[in-house]
């Protein structure tokens, strides 16, 4: 259950019966003074029965169960009437090579079903950073992530040396916990003691202990602030909805970061694709899930950039981007036609804004088929040549692609999947029918390895027949579905988007009308009676809280009953649905093209970023979507997909020229930025209003100039962790992650940082013309002016921001390395480059430069070069020179924070001009020549 509290009850003045089921009122009112929570021990061990406490659930369900309901103070939480003994109990502990295996006992029956028994828990301490608790049945196979769908860590022969962490266990006899300790400092991590491990058919459930004002962050995807708070329920369970607040959406993330005040981090990750929902109470977080294992693992940082390092070691780095797909993206739902989409490339280009990838949505296709175009509106002579006076200019093209195929007799597509037997099966072994925007559809099968190929086929003929695209935009893959699991001809439900919080159907708690296979409800006789005692992919005992009303596992997707390659159920793979979709569309595109991918997907899971990009999907054009992009694209940061953006200037409904302005400054800063609107809408292309397109002239100028500096924290991210090298994960980060021992940082999502070095602070509120920024310990030097901001540390400021600016800070200590902006990134990596250094108080900085062509599988030739300033000395030293040939020259630096009035600089001991400004501390080395390739050091006295 949720938690375990301990109460201390006067048993001469209150009479509890063991086997208490009914709600009993009067001993609810004698009990609830004495179950207020109450702060435990960390490593208490229970030894005997313990009263349970239910917390992320309502009245109704509270009393369902027999259970008191108390909301007289504080968070309402619901607890038991009578004591119940733990579990799982212990029964044998033996030594492995990497740990300790305990077997576990139970005969109890839980609510939702009864226990398996025995289980077997396995420790294994994997590296010195990296502990793995696997629980898992020894005499049945249960469902588990496949090991070519989400990598599995290699477990080494021995065991690490220096482990960061100590894991606690029970013995033999003693009810089942464990805990994650951390040596360094003795602090507990992680810790199951005093709650209860369940673990039937259908529902798993486990508990640690939380600290007092915990932070933690992550467990998406989700619509919410970044720091997740008490009282949360979070439902991981792949949705199509628009973008509502705290309800579940299109990927899911298992994985939390924990944060101390001491500023040591730690995370938590469990390999489990299944349905779940996970609560948090003021102590405590719950782990809820519907079917497979409870397999942890546990990463002990102790940065927080070391901690997403260590996750992604296991998940799979992320994918190295084209450089082209750095730059500005415009797209909208309801271009008409082709002539329609030229327009607005030759409008970007009229106004003089910077635009590298055009892209068109559904409207392309013939009947919404995909691997088609529209003979009438987008016709093939003319798309031809667009996309080849694109590519003349250095631009590129993308389309959307939906999996659901068309089940027309005649469809190239649709024969060939039938031919090859790679569509999903309903329970009977004949296609499984859904209904997307063709109509009637069939979905590919991406866990099948025939599929792949099919896959890659039919996008080659695409690009060979019709459009030679250069990417991908994978839409629709959670999979969506416009009925509530199999449609039985084309008028089953009507064509109305996908659903809202308002009107999926709904599945009660306990679920006695729960969906079936067929989408509508089961009868008792069906599907209750047996609900405890058989599986029941349609029907199990415990709903999640899909779409926030614990709507039905088949609303708006395939039924769970379906069944994939191997017999393997929907009910157990559906989360997997669009990262399987990304593996196939990222390897077909490399293996086509033969260069590097761009893949961006709605539907996500862990891994995903080793192969896609991600957007947030359909928010809104409002300024409360303006803020939540930020804890949105701040989060995919910890999931290991940093190239992520969502739709600027908002999808769904009319946006305006202020709060467009808005967006555009801080969307050219998002890892991808794309402008994007929905169907119906006015349009929202920058150059609508002039001001926007001044707007977007001047910050676009600067996320171009940076683009050297955002590609090389992309590769930082993509490289394996390496002894010499200072963890790196994230593009864009949380302040805390830099400042993780000032707690003012732990709540902060309307900034963040652009690696380690550019504090963003954009204006979020409709009118306003200042930012309240604050600003951590350190010197801050504005990116305009080069004035000193803030030295102070660990203070706010209210800056004035008019519309036509957005704040920028650089941090003192950085080397930023700038390119000539261009109106595409392939004129833009023409141009020279040159040099932002930022001094600290001490007169310190670094930075890096990592450089390739920007699109190569192999990334080689490279050239990465460090830059360290200290005692009045920038030097660079160059690593990897095999691509300096091919790079402009620096022709400039720029150094702030310069102590004193220099009388001379020096080129490796050469006296070169020279130019400084005593009012910004400012020296300006203007005359340059320097040969990427070589080692300088640049002196001024």
């Amino acid at each position: 259950m949720d938690g375990l509290i301990d109460p201390k009850i006067d048993q001469e003045s209150v009479s509890i019966e063991a086997k208490t089921v009914s709600n009993d009122a009067s001993l609810c009112n004698k009990l609830r003074h004495h179950l207020k929570p109450k702060k435990r021990p960390l490593i208490d061990i229970p030894v005997g029965a313990k009263r349970k406490r239910y917390v992320g659930i309502d009245e109704y369900e509270c009393e369902s169960k027999g259970c008191c309901w108390e909301a007289t103070s504080g968070q309402p939480y619901c607890f038991e009437q009578s004591d119940s003994g733990s579990s799982f109990v212990v029964s044998s502990v033996a030594s492995t090579t990497l740990g300790v295996k305990l077997t576990l006992t139970s005969n109890e029956s839980t609510e939702y079903g009864q226990n398996i028994s025995p289980l077997v828990v396995e420790f294994s301490s994997e590296t010195n950073d990296r502990l793995h608790v696997k629980v898992y049945d020894p005499n049945n196979a249960r469902w588990e992530v496949p090991a070519n769908v989400s990598p599995i860590p290699i477990p080494p022969s021995v065991t690490p040396t220096s482990p960061q962490f100590t894991y606690q266990y029970a013995q033999v006899g003693q009810p089942f916990f464990f805990t994650v300790i951390r040596n360094s400092t003795s602090e507990v991590l992680f810790s199951t003691a005093g709650t209860s491990l369940q673990f039937a058919d259908q529902y798993l459930e486990l508990s640690t202990t939380l600290p007092t004002n915990y932070n933690i962050y992550g467990l998406g995807e989700h619509v919410r602030p970044l720091r997740i708070s008490p009282g949360s329920s979070l439902t991981l369970w792949n949705l199509d909805i628009p973008d509502p607040v705290n309800i579940n959406l299109y990927g899911s993330h298992p994985f939390y970061l924990d944060l101390r005040p001491s500023g040591d981090a730690h995370g938590v990750f469990l390999r489990n694709c299944n349905g779940m929902d996970v609560t948090t109470d003021t102590n405590l977080l719950t782990y809820k899930i519907i079917g497979g294992i409870l397999d942890f693992y546990f990463m002990l940082g102790p940065e927080p950039e070391a901690v997403v390092q260590q996750y992604h070691e296991i998940i799979g780095r992320p994918h190295m981007p084209p450089y082209w797909s750095l730059g500005w993206h415009q797209c909208r739902y309801g271009y008409p036609n082709i002539q329609a989409v030229e327009e607005v490339v030759s409008n970007y280009s009229t106004n003089k804004i910077p635009l590298d990838t055009m892209w068109t949505d559904i409207d392309y296709m013939d009947a919404y088929k995909d691997f088609t175009l529209d003979p009438v509106n987008y016709p093939a002579s003319q798309v031809q040549s667009f996309v080849s006076d694109l590519h003349s200019k250095g631009m590129r093209y993308v389309v959307i692609v939906d999996p659901g195929i068309a089940t027309e007799t005649g469809y190239e597509p649709y024969d060939d999947g039938v031919q090859q037997g790679i569509f999903i099966k309903d329970q009977n072994g004949n296609i499984f029918v859904g209904k997307v925007w063709p109509g009637l559809c069939a979905f590919p099968d991406f866990l099948n390895p025939a599929t792949t190929p099919y896959w890659q086929t039919q996008i080659a003929k695409f690009r060979s027949n019709l459009v030679d695209v250069d990417g991908l935009w994978i839409d629709m893959n959670e999979a969506s579905n416009f009925c509530n699991g199999a449609c039985s001809d084309a008028t089953d439900d009507e064509d109305t988007p996908p659903c809202s919080p308002a009107d999926p159907p709904v599945a009660d708690d306990p679920p006695e009308n729960h969906a079936g296979a067929n989408g509508l409800p089961l009868g008792p006789s069906e599907g209750t009676d047996t609900r405890c005692t058989q599986f029941s992919p349609n029907n199990p005992p415990y709903a999640i809280n899909n779409s926030g009303g614990r709507a039905a596992l088949n609303a708006k997707t395939l039924d769970m009953t379906a069944v994939h390659y191997q017999g393997v159920l929907e009910y157990n793979c559906k989360n997997l649905y669009g990262h399987t979709e990304a593996i196939a569309t990222h390897t077909a595109l490399e293996n086509i093209i033969g260069k590097r991918s761009f893949v961006l997907s709605r539907s996500t899971w862990p891994g995903s970023g080793a192969y896609t990009a991600h957007w947030t999907g359909d928010n809104s054009a409002s300024y409360e979507d303006l803020y939540y992009s930020i804890p949105g694209i701040l989060n995919f940061q910890l999931f290991g997909i940093p190239h992520v953006g969502a739709d600027i200037c908002g999808f769904n409904g009319g946006t305006t020229e202020e709060l467009c302005s808005r967006w555009t400054q801080l969307g050219a800063f998002y890892p991808f930025a794309r402008n994007h609107n929905a169907k119906g809408q006015a349009p929202q292309e920058p150059y609508v209003w002039s001001s926007v397109a001044a707007i977007a002239r001047d910050v676009l100028a600067i996320r171009y100039n940076i683009l050297p500096y955002y590609y090389t924290l992309f590769y930082k991210a993509h490289r394996p962790i390496s002894p010499g090298n200072a963890p790196a994960a994230t593009v864009v980060r949380p302040l805390f992650f830099e400042f993780p021992t000032d707690p003012k940082t732990y709540d902060i999502d309307q900034q963040f940082l652009v690696g380690s070095g550019l504090l963003i602070s954009p204006v979020l509120q409709q009118g306003a013309t200042s930012v309240s920024a604050y600003f951590p310990a350190g010197k801050w030097y504005d990116w305009y002016s080069h004035e000193v901001v803030s030295s102070a540390g660990g203070e706010t400021k209210e800056l004035p921001t008019p519309i036509d600016h957005i704040q920028i800070q650089v941090r003192g200590g950085t080397v930023i390395p700038l390119q000539s902006p261009a109106l595409t990134t392939a004129a833009s990596r023409s141009n020279s480059f040159s040099l932002l250094v930022a001094l600290d108080t001490a007169g310190n900085a670094t930075g890096d430069l990592y450089l390739d062509d920007g699109e190569s599988l192999s990334m080689t030739p490279y050239t990465f070069i460090e830059y360290q300033a200290t005692n009045s000395n920038l030097t660079a030293t160059v690593t990897d020179t095999g691509y300096a040939a091919n790079c402009p020259p620096l022709t400039s630096v720029t150094i702030i924070g310069v102590d004193g009035t220099p009388s001379q600089a020096e080129l490796n001991g050469a006296a070169i001009d020279f130019k400084f400004n005593s009012a910004t501390s400012e020296l300006v080395l203007p005359s340059l020549d320097v040969k990427m390739s070589s080692q300088f050091v640049i002196t001024w006295e």
